[in-house]
């Protein structure tokens, strides 16, 4: 039996509220009046991947200088980031010792912990408790404390979980009282985190959270530093996956509640913008496309738990799906597969956009294109980034790639660096990890050869676009006749894979069979949509919702996508913030669930943060059981910063 309580915190009393989103490109902030929920004012930043902390500052001074208002005036700032996201992704945490209570050794085994684990410590302890939350063996204190001496110089932080600890947390606690009275560095518990059972996908849970908390620390740390220079004294808050906004110091100790938190913000900031509650939100950035459906103002969670980087985890997030194709998707001349066309997942940077900065490419393009044949590689060119020469090699492809690239500090073609499958895996990897960059045709050229988008000067554009057009499908045949005849199928592919991955958000909502997304009927009908074309058979497919689209390329792609799906489409005023807005305008809400066990008839427990409490009949244990949730939520939303609720 469960009892869940769910309560919204009230508005601050002052009249301005300031919203921040760490994004891929850039780093937005917004400031909204609290009263009519408009935008009063916007910035947009470059966003430094190595320097979160910076960026945010600068946008959140920006904000403020220019919007005219005082430090008085604002009664909150908020921020989503993709700090947890991306260190999760790339592996880049804090390394960490993981504590097991109670587990048999196989446990390492499940729920992806040991990849999860890499090469930190593990400490494994007799302990544990039983699904009721009575104690089956008692936990050994002085191997923990011998074990946790051993391993304290390798670690910045220790994770703790007990078997069946949501039922009873008593080892989990002592665990973490010996830790901290011998080390100073952060403990995470993972009763804290989660009250699901799956003691290895909570340990999954609480070691990551662990490896977290440092890098949290340093952001929110510079973002106090930047209020506390601009004479900002409003509470600082952190939009998590599931859309609620926690205090800064409930985001320390639990960092790994903020991933997603981006599309998340997006979410919200969508139906707010719109002044719709019921809709399917779209939110196109340069890497990937988010897509959520949200009823009554709110998107479903996941009850599945967030999956970031391959790791499962048991943090609740919104029901959002990610499509890996944006403004800055690279797109390639795919001609073993169908349709001819790649765009995406790998983001490039546009020709139009690498061409103001890279001297040697307009003269690759204009090389490349008096070329008698074609090759694959035509348009793609490479260059060592910012910081990057500090990168140590780890192979001999490595170093001819970075050796090649050291001596053109603006860049060389592709195809003058690689030359081998060898080459070609190195500068993979050196793309991944952020050493190199790339330029390459994206659907931004696209859209500026069509003129749909005008911010850059065309010629880059053009020149890539007639490299793609120019090479061969699979019969031998060109891919289109001109640069705007490719911009064009360009423009078409990307509205296709779009409405696609609304209709696979829709399929999964409506809890329909996904693969039946890509079937042949379902590829027909938007087919038709596409090309207008009829048959005998009338087949066409659509969603009920209006579509909100947000990001800053979606009135180039979006009109396309609705009439593809037979929709409306709404693309709110201030779309290209929409994160920034959601982070200002959420509320803080929580929920805490309290667990009555049965273990025989007229027998009840009730596992609360302490140890289980035995009733006799249910009628007291239930009136215990919404006391001790009552308590423990409230001490929640105190840590979350909700003043009154």
């Amino acid at each position: 039996v469960f009892w869940s309580v769910n309560i919204e915190d009230v508005k601050p009393q002052h009249g301005f509220l300031v919203g921040i989103d760490t994004g891929g490109t850039f780093t937005d902030a917004v400031v909204c009046d609290s009263r009519t929920g408009a935008v009063a004012f916007k910035t947009k930043v470059p966003t430094n991947h190595d320097d979160l902390g910076a960026c945010v500052s600068t946008a959140l001074g920006n904000v403020i200088d220019g919007s005219r208002l005082s430090a008085e005036d604002i009664g909150l700032v908020s921020i989503s980031t993709t700090l947890a996201t991306n260190a999760i992704v790339e592996g880049a945490g804090r390394p960490a010792g993981l504590i097991t209570i109670g587990f048999d050794e196989t446990a390492i085994d499940r729920g992806g912990l040991r990849s999860a684990l890499g090469e930190d410590p593990v400490i494994s302890l007799r302990g544990g408790h039983s699904s009721h939350g009575l104690e089956v063996n008692e936990l050994d204190l002085d191997a923990l404390r011998t074990s946790v001496l051993d391993i304290e110089h390798r670690v910045d932080a220790f994770a703790v979980v007990g078997a069946f600890s949501v039922r009873n947390s008593d080892h989990e606690r002592a665990a973490e009282d010996i830790i901290r009275q011998i080390s100073t560095k952060p403990v995470t518990c993972s009763y804290e985190l989660s009250e699901q059972l799956n003691g290895p996908k909570r340990a999954v849970t609480a070691l990551l959270n662990a490896r977290l908390i440092a890098l949290t620390d340093g952001l929110l740390t510079a973002v106090e530093e930047s209020m506390d220079h601009l004479g900002l004294t409003a509470p600082l808050m952190v939009m998590r996956g599931d859309g609620s906004l926690v205090s800064a110091s409930f985001v320390r100790q639990r960092p790994i509640e903020t991933i997603l938190s981006g599309p998340a913000a997006s979410a919200l900031g969508s139906v707010h913008l719109a002044g719709i509650d019921d809709a399917i939100v779209a939110d196109i950035g340069g890497t990937t496309t988010d897509v959520a459906v949200l009823v009554d103002g709110q998107a479903e969670a996941d009850i599945r738990g967030a999956v970031v980087g391959g790791n499962a985890t048991m943090i609740n997030a919104l029901r959002v799906h990610t499509e890996g194709i944006g403004g800055d998707s690279h797109v390639q001349n795919s001609p073993l597969n169908t349709p001819e066309l790649s765009i995406g997942p790998r983001r490039v940077v546009p020709l139009v956009v690498a061409g103001e900065s890279h001297a040697g490419l307009k003269e690759m393009l204009e090389t490349q294109s008096k070329a008698p044949v074609a090759r694959e590689t035509d348009g793609m060119y490479l260059w060592l980034r910012d910081g990057g020469s500090a990168w140590t090699p780890r192979s001999a492809a490595d170093h001819h790639v970075m050796d090649a690239l050291s001596s053109e500090p603006s860049g060389l073609p592709y195809d003058q660096v690689i030359d081998s499958g060898l080459h070609k895996n190195a500068a993979n990897r050196l793309l991944a990890v952020g050493v190199l960059g790339m330029a390459g045709f994206t659907p931004t050229d696209a859209m500026h050869v069509l003129g749909k988008d005008t911010r850059y000067e065309t010629n880059a554009a053009e020149l890539g676009a007639g490299l793609l057009a120019r090479q061969s499908d699979r019969f031998g045949v060109r891919l289109a006749k001109d640069p705007i005849a490719i911009s064009d199928q360009v423009y078409r592919s990307v509205a296709m894979k779009l409405a696609m991955a609304i209709l696979a958000a829709t399929f999964d909502y409506d809890d329909l069979p996904a693969a039946e997304v890509a079937g042949p009927l379902m590829t027909e009908a938007l087919s038709r949509s596409a090309t207008q074309r009829t048959g005998t058979l009338s087949v066409h497919v659509g969603v009920e919702s209006p579509l909100v689209a947000v990001g800053a390329p979606a009135a180039l792609y979006f009109p396309e996508v609705a009439r593809l799906l037979r929709t409306d489409l709404i693309i709110p005023d201030h779309s290209e913030v929409a994160n920034a807005v959601g982070a200002a305008t959420g509320n803080v809400r929580l929920t805490t669930r309290v667990t009555v066990t049965a273990p025989r008839r007229g027998l009840f427990r009730v596992h609360s943060a302490t140890e289980p409490k035995t009733f006799y009949e249910l009628s007291g244990a239930q009136e215990f059981a919404e006391g001790a949730a009552r308590e423990e939520l409230g001490n929640k939303m105190a840590l979350a910063g909700a003043e009154t609720f």
